[in-house]
């Protein structure tokens, strides 16, 4: 008579070898087990059953639930375990598998213990064994939780994945500092102090080609991370404390004992920064529009400082920058309107010209800040051009005759913009 029977193999983490894996050992050795030990006419089923990254301290498992079906609807007559603690490690699963394996007729084989059977001291031997698994778990657990709470209490790392900026000691397994990600990590937060939202961040690092970290689950294997920057993990990155040098822990953070990368000052200025834009989006004006030259061109006619305006033509909205002020008690200067978006878009590209230093200043220490800057600004995309175009710029002047525009850049600003180490004395 053909006996069919089911293997079912689990392991509670990735191995590391790519050849056989502890769920292929298993396997392995449950088929080397039926095969020698003279049990003709006993057929595999042909399904593998394989738990791998699972935990035996429940019943939620793919393979386990397959396996449970077919003892259901009686597809199987033998199940075929390497050890119990594979199929279960919990006291009350083990009574609830074990009862849906005698309802329906079907018989459990243990490799390393092929002599328990179905009589009443195999079944107390069993209940004993799963006793012991159970044991067994939740002194693993026990000894973890002990684990890390000696590590918390010393300022260590826990678990989890690599944040950006750092990698494991090889042998502690705690943070050391990745140089070249630490200095993006810098620079990313000086963005976010200047006043650049996590969105317009991320087009930036984008831009530049910083791609996030890769991490590969040891569970399961599974590989996330590597590709383009997103506003979340931008904003993530920004609210992590790691980066001062401490962890986050139930609602707050824990000393760490490795080093941090961001300055206290900076990180303030950071959380400020997006605390500001949460509650009162100062960045952002009643009409949703932004606004990078706003009180910074002179009307070639009067000299004073040209204000916003928009019209509409159907669906299309128009930006201008156009003289209508009555300072000083004088009439309007209703002559000039530049259109807004080929202004910003001039001064960006007037920003990126190599004889912008030569042209504005004849201090030597000026124009190598002004240099150093364009390497910087060579790497921005459009839409972080324009977030930092207030910044750079003190005033931009219309010459009308010849439709030309000069530029007057605020140097303190662009020295603060720069790294610490661009700004150095040429």
């Amino acid at each position: 008579m053909s006996m069919r029977y089911a293997v079912y193999t689990r392991q509670s983490s990735m191995g590391t070898s790519t050849v056989l894996s502890s769920c292929e050992a298993q396997f392995a050795i449950c088929q080397d087990f039926i095969r020698n030990s003279g049990r003709d006419g006993w057929e595999w089923i042909g399904e593998r059953l394989d738990d791998v990254g699972e935990t035996g301290a429940n019943k939620d498992r793919p393979a386990l639930r397959r396996l449970m079906e077919a003892v259901e609807s009686q597809s199987v007559d033998r199940v075929v375990v390497y050890r119990l603690d594979r199929l279960t490690r919990s006291l009350r699963d083990s009574l609830d598998i074990l009862d849906a394996f005698h309802r329906c007729g079907v018989e459990l084989l243990i490799v390393t213990a092929p002599e328990l059977g179905s009589a009443a001291t195999d079944t107390f031997l069993l209940n004993m064994m799963a006793t012991f698994a159970q044991f067994e778990r939740d002194m693993i657990r026990s000894r973890l939780a002990d684990t890390r709470a000696t590590l918390r209490r010393h300022g260590r790392r826990l678990a989890g994945m690599l944040p950006f900026g750092y990698d494991a000691d090889p042998v502690k397994k705690q943070l050391v500092v990745n140089p070249d990600e630490a200095r993006r990590v810098e620079a990313i937060f000086q963005m976010a102090a200047d006043g650049m939202p996590p969105s317009e961040i991320a087009a930036a690092v984008n831009e530049m080609g910083w791609k996030p970290k890769r991490h590969t689950a040891r569970r399961t294997g599974r590989v996330t991370g590597g590709n383009a920057w997103t506003p979340r993990q931008v904003l993530s990155l920004l609210s992590n404390p790691v980066y001062l040098g401490l962890f986050a822990h139930e609602g707050g953070t824990r000393p760490g004992r490795h080093q941090p990368i961001v300055p206290r000052e900076l990180w303030d200025l950071a959380q400020a920064q997006i605390a500001e834009r949460r509650t009162s989006r100062r960045s952002r004006r009643k009409d949703g529009l932004f606004w990078p030259l706003r009180g910074k061109i002179r009307c070639p006619h009067c000299g004073r400082t040209m204000s916003t305006h928009t019209t509409r033509r159907g669906n299309i909205l128009y930006r201008h920058y156009r003289c209508r002020s009555h300072a000083g008690g004088r009439p309007p200067c209703r002559r000039s309107a530049l259109p807004a978006h080929e202004i910003e878009r001039t001064v960006a590209e007037m920003l990126a010209d190599p004889d912008l230093a030569t042209e504005l200043t004849n201090d030597k220490k000026a124009r190598e800040i002004v240099r150093r800057f364009q390497v910087c600004w060579q790497m921005l995309g459009f839409q972080a051009r324009m977030r930092m175009l207030p910044k750079v710029i003190e005033e931009v002047v219309f010459v009308e005759s010849d439709s030309t525009l000069i530029l007057r850049l605020d140097i303190e600003s662009l020295h603060a913009i720069l790294p610490e180490n661009e700004t150095r004395d040429p």
